[in-house]
């Protein structure tokens, strides 16, 4: 019997450990993982996008609120060029943010709304005290219906490091 139990509970822990989201990477600015055809960490699979790749790209702005912001303008690449880059082939996205929070977008939902990953605020870098470096961005006030919601709101990360392609 406690072989039987023993191995249920392996189990239990090994499909846990494989749902984990990724943490964030030491020095790098947004990693890349999961179901993606261009890498550059070839030990793990990932794409380790420095900051300067990042501000490279370019920029596209959403002027919208937030539950947490009065309407201000929010500056930075288009979450869509962010997969192109990656050569993405996933239908899910898992975003993962500083603290291992982590919450699962469907990729139409993205392209739906223009969602960027804001690296500014009215002009000014996002800082890690201030949503940043990076804030999932959707034009909630342009959506009312659709995104003024706690669902909306939950796919709002803030401090994102990380994007798992599934």
């Amino acid at each position: 019997m406690w072989v039987v139990i023993g191995a249920c509970l392996s189990a239990d822990v090994a499909l846990a450990a494989m749902r984990l989201p990724i943490g964030c990477k030491k020095n790098v600015f947004l990693t890349i993982t999961g179901k993606i055809d261009k890498i550059t960490n070839t030990a793990d699979g990932t794409y380790e996008m420095s900051e300067g790749e990042f501000l490279a790209l370019p920029t596209s702005t959403v002027t919208t609120s937030t539950p947490w912001t009065p309407k201000s303008d929010f500056a930075g690449p288009l979450l869509t060029r962010i997969l192109q880059e990656v050569a993405a082939k996933g239908s899910k996205l898992r975003l993962v943010a500083l603290d291992d929070f982590s919450v699962e977008v469907d990729s139409a939902y993205l392209g739906k709304y223009g969602t960027i990953l804001a690296n500014s605020k009215d002009g000014v870098r996002l800082t890690v005290r201030d949503f940043g470096p990076i804030f999932v961005m959707y034009p909630r006030d342009s959506f009312r219906k659709e995104l003024d919601t706690p669902f909306g709101a939950s796919h709002m990360v803030w401090q994102l490091c990380g994007i798992v392609v599934e």
